[in-house]
């Protein structure tokens, strides 16, 4: 097996030259974990052709991550829908699924730029800003909260719990001292949960009450019941967060396409897809493990083994995009994989598209002449979530 140092800080500043090595190599890539997991690490997919295979895979390919969890090891989180497989993960998908239809998204997009509008009008006075901490992060965690139906006051200790855990989701930053503190942010996140979901009945028309009343018919286990609430917290804002906020330092970096925005407003759609490609907020794919020896593409995959895909990687793959390397708003065709394919694809594209193009758009309707403050950005170090640490600008 193929191995890279991607251990190096330059990595996490910009890991696409490592991406277009491991493209080149043409074979996956194994990084070691120490994850409480019976496999020792997972083998890498950087290739848009792999991806594909990957992804419409549904015999030999299997999603039950306590399928690889050590005796005693897991939590009722493992449970959510993402990490099943089957009749269980599509009954667990369709449950959820009305309140992700593009129907219901329309439907809240009135509150989203009511909240974009406010959150911006409270920075009006300030000639200078971090948009992250004061927009990018506010907004997604508040439609979060109004979505599922959790006290806007409560997601700041959501947002602490979901950054804990996405550090140890992330295998080269995953040391002893790492899983501890997931561990324990794991444990204080889902005691918080069991207190929501033993709240009694819900009157409102909220996705937690909607939840709730679906475990008292049945229709999910009590420990489905506290996956599903964790992991629609976590997925609901961890990835928008990222999308807005890479998306405006793409934008104002690139002056002519911010001025291109001013100019055609329309164009913002596109604009939020190339944002997705460009610098994917997921980097790289959740747990797969393979069922049965599986060819990808020339490659024999054995039996047992843990695969992902680099979506970072894929949606730079030059055999598919023309000029990868370069950010243009009017890319046509654009078929990044941001947000998978098959059975496992994002559910909540359409909300993480319409909040973003909501959020940019506003932002360029209040700020049309905002600046960077700062050349380099600042980006997390985690390899499995790109995001921004801080964003400085100015008006």
């Amino acid at each position: 097996m193929l191995s890279l140092d991607l251990t190096q800080p330059d990595f996490f500043r910009n890991p696409y030259p490592y991406y277009a090595r491991m493209r080149k190599l043409g074979r996956p890539v194994w990084l070691p974990h120490q994850q409480d997991s019976l496999s020792e690490g997972v083998l890498l997919f950087s290739r848009y052709d792999d991806a594909t295979e990957i992804f419409r895979q549904t015999s030999a390919i299997s999603k039950n991550i306590r399928s690889v969890r050590p005796p005693g090891a897991g939590s009722a989180f493992d449970l959510h829908m993402l990490h099943r497989d089957g009749e269980d993960h599509l009954r667990l998908r369709r449950l959820v699924g009305d309140y992700f239809s593009p129907q219901a998204i329309q439907r809240l997009q009135p509150a989203m730029e009511e909240m974009a509008d406010a959150l911006l009008a409270a920075l009006a006075h300030k000639a200078e800003f971090d948009f992250i901490a004061e927009f990018a992060e506010r907004m997604p965690l508040l439609m979060t909260a109004r979505l599922i139906g959790v006290p806007p006051e409560d997601m700041a200790h959501v947002r602490a719990w979901s950054l804990a855990l996405g550090e140890g989701f992330d295998s080269l930053l995953a040391t002893p001292e790492v899983l501890a503190k997931q561990k324990q942010a794991l444990s204080e996140f889902m005691a918080y949960i069991g207190r929501l979901t033993r709240s009694g009945s819900r009157a409102d028309e909220s996705l937690l009450g909607f939840l709730i009343e679906a475990s008292k018919r049945e229709q999910l286990a009590p420990d489905e019941l506290a996956a599903m609430v964790g992991f629609l917290l976590f997925a609901g804002h961890e990835t928008t967060i990222s999308l807005i906020g890479n998306g405006l330092w793409l934008l104002l970096s690139h002056p002519e396409q911010w001025h291109m925005l001013r100019e055609a407003p329309a164009l913002m759609a596109g604009a939020v897809e190339e944002i997705l490609r460009f610098e994917s907020p997921e980097q790289r794919t959740s747990f797969r493990l393979t069922k049965a020896p599986l060819e990808i593409n020339g490659i024999t995959v054995e039996a047992g083994k843990q695969i992902g895909v680099i979506i970072g990687s894929v949606n730079r793959d030059e055999s598919i995009f023309r000029n990868p390397d370069v950010f243009d708003i009017r890319r046509t065709p654009n078929r990044h994989l941001a947000f998978g394919l098959g059975l496992h694809n994002c559910l909540g594209k359409t909300l993480a598209r319409v909040e973003a193009n909501v959020a940019l758009t506003r932002v360029l309707d209040h700020f049309p002449g905002l600046r960077l403050r700062q050349g380099e950005p600042r980006w997390r170090r985690n390899s499995f979530f790109r995001g921004l640490e801080e964003l400085a600008v100015e008006r």
